[in-house]
């Protein structure tokens, strides 16, 4: 199939689907910022992380680990495992690519700003000839809102900790819940979240560990998978 090229073009559309996440992004990552600088962690560290990393559950567990003082090797570990389900998203993501005829350098791209939040939304339209275009501005106003969350929490930390006192702990488990219930509109989908739900629930109370959620998504996908075909 002949590569589909992009013209590069800013899409409104996306930009208006990607505001509920450009605003949780922000409130998020300017938690980051105010963290690392509480930790004493230099400045430009926020927002460079923020920059290269784009991960947030990564991001967090570093500062946890780094707070723990644990030794490199456990840092780089527990961020292997915490990110291992991107490669899932980022192969089935690159399948509808493959099909739609976008170019390797456009995969490239896109895998560089897939998180879960727009993993969620595209995995979802990516049937509806939703294009470069698209995906792109929606990938690339939220990794902008990611840094700039975090440079505004790292300078607020700087030079207004000691005038206002910030508790933004949920911002990220409202963000995650948000985006849940905005994409859980039919039946299937809901029942596919809480069977999700319900087992990573019984296995965090059996046992803590990261692979609590690979499981509880892999029996999440399982159940999606059956009633798909019963409906077929």
């Amino acid at each position: 199939m002949t590569n589909v090229k992009a013209s590069h073009k800013f899409s409104p559309p996306a930009l208006k689907d990607a505001s509920p996440v450009v605003a949780g992004y922000f409130a998020v990552s300017f938690v980051f910022g105010l963290m690392c600088i509480n930790q004493g962690l230099p400045m430009w560290l926020p927002t460079l992380m923020s920059l290269l990393v784009y991960a947030g559950a990564a991001q967090f567990s570093f500062l946890a680990l780094i707070s723990a003082e644990a030794g490199i090797i456990t840092v780089v570990t527990t961020t292997l495992l915490i990110n291992l389900r991107h490669m899932l998203m980022s192969v089935y993501m690159s399948e509808h690519f493959e099909k739609r005829g976008f170019s390797k350098k456009f995969k490239w791209i896109y895998g560089y700003g897939l998180t879960d939040e727009s993993f969620a939304y595209h995995s979802v339209g990516i049937n509806n000839n939703i294009d470069q275009n698209y995906l792109t501005t929606f990938n690339a106003s939220c990794h902008f809102s990611w840094v700039m969350g975090s440079l505004v929490g790292t300078l607020t930390a700087i030079y207004l900790n000691e005038v206002i006192s910030f508790d933004l702990s949920y911002a990220l488990v409202a963000m995650m819940i948000f985006v849940l219930v905005s994409l859980a509109n039919s039946l299937e989908k809901i029942l596919v979240a809480l069977a999700s739900i319900t087992v990573m629930v019984g296995l965090t109370l059996l046992f803590n560990s990261y692979l609590n959620i690979f499981i509880a998504t892999f029996i999440g996908c399982g159940v999606g998978v059956c009633l798909k075909k019963k409906r077929s």
